[in-house]
């Protein structure tokens, strides 16, 4: 049989793939991750007691506007190395500009706070926890992303694995702050960065085990 023979043949079985297939499946393992999460955070710990005033606040939706905006940047990162041909690393600095107009706020509210509250507006009374918190949460979600971008065909397994990890970080966040009572902006910079990070860095280390195809 000729070469161009059997391309013709082999063309003829391929099932048409439907369009944006891909995106309904990331979303549909996306929204699955993040409704376990918040189910564990419901049945385990709770939220927190004065959640419906929290939300009234502007502090509580400083802090969801960082994570959700780390979430929007996660999903899009996750989505461009889940393709085989994406592969430049520099698409990963997205992730600082949301820290970066973050950083800017809390600088100016150190600088306008007492000396005597700046110890605290770091620490809060959580901040050792507070990453190993976000990580926790995060894990169903690093789980359905992981599981759902391992049936796609990423090249740059590191890069996916972080770029998942982080979003999953994010997702994590942004559900572990129905729960946290912790306002200040140079807590969440610090520490709810940390937490986010984490999952990327997991993502990194298991990536080449977990993405290989």
């Amino acid at each position: 049989m000729q070469t161009n023979d059997l391309i013709k043949q082999l063309s003829t079985q391929v099932t048409a793939v439907k369009p944006r297939s891909f995106m309904r499946r990331f979303l549909l393992a996306w929204l699955i991750g993040i409704a376990a999460a918040l189910l564990l955070l419901v049945s385990t710990i709770g939220v927190r007691g004065d959640l419906s005033t929290a939300m009234l606040t502007v502090p509580f939706w400083i802090k969801w506007l960082y994570t959700i905006s780390l979430m929007f940047v996660g999903s899009m990162l996750a989505m461009y190395f889940a393709q085989p041909e994406n592969r430049s690393p520099r698409v990963l600095w997205w992730l600082v500009l949301p820290s970066t107009l973050l950083s800017m706020v809390a600088i100016f509210d150190l600088h306008q706070a007492p000396k005597e509250s700046i110890h605290h507006m770091w620490m809060g009374h959580s901040a050792l926890m507070c990453p190993w918190n976000i990580l926790a949460v995060s894990l169903p979600v690093f789980v359905a992303l992981m599981w759902m971008m391992r049936k796609l065909a990423p090249t740059e397994l590191r890069l996916t694995g972080f770029a998942a990890g982080c979003l999953a970080g994010a997702s994590g966040a942004t559900v572990y702050a129905l729960l946290c009572n912790e306002s200040t902006t140079p807590f969440i910079l610090a520490w709810y960065s940390l937490g986010m990070v984490l999952p990327g860095l997991l993502g990194a280390a298991l990536g080449p085990k977990l993405l290989r195809w």
